[in-house]
């Protein structure tokens, strides 16, 4: 279990340590500590989940556009003002990247994301935070670090989201392997799973045997909503002479139709039974028994599958809620440590 975390955490008054799952190895932060202040106040525990469509807290769920500006926006709805710039962050879906860290958008993102779930909280003055994120589980081993480092910084961090200024010290990060996270809070008494996660831009599928992740058997197919999405707008436009909103796409994935122009849902459905026919079939293509295994569809997918797919029973079960994995970090930090 171990494998699937790491964080940087300070467990003794004078040490520090680096956690991962191989043999708890030490690593000498002493220069780093230089820059914490003494913490005399408990941290606030923030849990993020960084999609590619979304930042999703325990609470709050924001998309992922990141638009510099150099005016005074009408209202502060999504202002972000950090070291003298401006930005709109929310308002849309980010472009793909080839990694989050890439640039500043996500560590922006992650700034907005921890605001809105420190005033869901109430506690807008908090001095001190600890963020719980996470990874691809297939990339957990190889992006975990740079990730962490990406989000982890030593300095005092000070800007205003909304209208409201924050300023704190980010004392610990860690992080979990998405997929797992969504369901390890959610097993119930089932001992052996598959765990099917359907994001933006992936599909990701887990074992868990004897409730332990079998990182080793695990797979990442480039199978994401957002593929569908423009399958659907590119295949309706002949015949509608328009561009179905993607809006309105995601309004019939979450089954909130009633907005929708009626002339748009014929094809939005049948795109959204080909993508659920095509998950169903990569699943089968790598001997996952739709018939009789426990299988859990989790991420934004789920509900597509939950409506579109075609194999049903008991053992199928759906974790619709989209702030699943963001739920399971914090309830992996509090129980993992």
């Amino acid at each position: 279990m171990e494998r699937l975390y790491t964080s940087i955490t300070n467990k003794e008054q004078n040490n520090n340590y680096l956690q991962t799952g191989k043999a708890g190895e030490r690593e000498d932060f002493m220069r780093e500590n230089l820059f914490m202040t003494e913490n005399k106040n408990e941290a606030v525990k923030i849990a993020l989940d960084h999609g590619w469509s979304s930042i999703k807290g325990e609470h709050t769920f924001m998309e992922t556009s990141v638009v510099p500006v150099e005016y005074t926006p009408l209202t502060n709805n999504g202002l972000l003002e950090y070291r003298g710039r401006k930005y709109i962050v929310g308002q849309g879906r980010l472009g793909k990247q080839a990694t989050k860290t890439e640039n500043d958008n996500y560590f922006l993102l992650t700034l907005a994301g921890i605001a809105k779930e420190l005033k869901v909280q109430g506690k807008e003055q908090a001095e001190h935070v600890e963020l719980y994120a996470g990874v691809p589980l297939t990339l957990f081993g190889a992006e975990r670090k740079e990730f962490r480092d990406y989000l982890w910084h030593k300095e005092h961090i000070s800007f205003d989201f909304e209208g409201v200024h924050y300023s704190f010290f980010i004392d610990k990060v860690k992080i979990y392997a998405q997929c797992y996270a969504a369901i390890a809070n959610r097993m119930g008494d089932m001992d052996r799973l598959r765990c099917v996660d359907l994001g933006s831009w992936t599909l990701d599928v887990l074992s868990v045997k004897d409730r332990i992740p079998m990182d080793k058997d695990a797979y990442t197919y480039e199978m994401g909503l957002i593929t569908t999405i423009e399958r659907i707008k590119k295949d309706a436009l002949p015949a509608l002479h328009c561009e179905i909103p993607e809006d309105d796409i995601v309004d019939v994935i979450r089954g909130k139709q009633s907005n929708v122009n009626a002339d748009f849902i014929p094809f939005i459905e049948k795109g959204l039974q080909q993508y659920a026919d095509e998950v169903e079939a990569k699943l089968r293509e790598i001997k996952v028994d739709l018939a009789h295994e426990n299988i859990v569809y989790v991420g934004g997918g789920a509900c597509v599958m939950k409506r579109f797919g075609r194999t049903k029973g008991r053992n199928i079960q759906y974790v619709t809620d989209v702030k699943a994995n963001a739920i399971g970090y914090r309830y992996l930090a509090e129980n993992l440590g």
